[in-house]
């Protein structure tokens, strides 16, 4: 019989050319995909014919049971496996971020399986960089803090830790906040020392991706109907600003500096 294999794959938030190539070629090869909710049809499209593809996905107030649902995933992962299939668990973003990554691993090597865990991109991370949304920058902020804005067992997730992060300057991404933002950027209007900055980035790399941004000020005074819609990441801190336009200024200073350049005489060599 064929020998079985169980590949965890990051399929990044959504968009099928944000796939490494390692978990194209995974998915390529796959006889069996428990694929997640939130797999988008661009990535559907890629899956082999042949293979056999199963919702593993969780939605929000579905009803289930998460550890019986969890079970039931690894259930599967491991008779697919025996029956000598190429398995690849498909979660989007990246597996050990807020993707249970780390049960399904603890389960395969109790269970003495063969696997392999194939990074994705994290949504976070794409979006501060569709949009031109700094996460760090040189002498303004150094540290970025990734949270949920749920807590295990569905209770809300505190904001002091998030407002001692955004005093030090550092950078906040949110998972999971967006029914919650007006209520979270209330109470760090209240509590923060001066208004921050807020990015709400929807559908990140869909094609109908966007960005809302404001303060908190701002975010607390919104109503739900006009934010953007689900998944969404919100990056906020206070240096998280979108870089503007160029202005006159700037190309008259960009000006000036070409003209410097070209007296330089390391270009005499070309």
């Amino acid at each position: 019989m064929k020998q079985g294999k169980i590949w965890i794959v990051g399929a990044g938030p959504g968009a099928a050319d944000l796939l490494t190539i390692k978990a194209l070629r995974s998915i390529e090869n796959a006889d069996v995909i428990l694929s997640d909710a939130l797999i988008t049809d661009e990535v559907r499209s890629l899956f082999p014919k042949k293979a056999i593809v199963l919702d593993a996905g969780k939605r929000s107030g579905d009803g289930k049971n998460p550890v019986t649902r969890q079970e039931q995933i690894h259930d599967q992962m491991l008779m697919y496996y025996l029956l000598g299939y190429q398995v690849v668990r498909l979660k989007s973003g990246d597996p050990m971020v807020y993707g249970r990554g780390v049960e399904e691993i603890r389960f395969l090597m109790e269970s003495e399986i063969d696997f392999e865990l194939i990074p994705g991109i994290s949504a976070g991370m794409a979006a501060a960089n569709e949009y031109w949304i700094p996460l760090t920058e040189r002498g303004k902020s150094s540290g970025i803090h990734f949270h949920s804005a749920v807590k295990v067992g569905g209770k809300k997730s505190g904001l002091n830790q998030i407002i001692k992060e955004i005093e030090n300057n550092d950078t906040v991404v949110i998972y999971m906040g967006l029914e919650r933002l007006n209520e979270m950027a209330s109470e760090l209007n209240q509590k923060l020392s001066k208004e921050t900055h807020i990015n709400v980035v929807s559908k990140v790399s869909y094609q109908d991706s966007a960005v809302l941004s404001g303060n908190t000020s701002f975010f607390s005074r919104i109503e739900k109907s006009e934010l953007p819609a689900s998944p969404a990441v919100i990056i906020l801190g206070n240096h998280t600003q979108i870089p503007g336009k160029i202005t006159d200024r700037n190309t008259n200073s960009i000006s000036q500096r070409f003209k410097s350049l070209i007296k330089q005489p390391f270009l005499n060599l070309f």
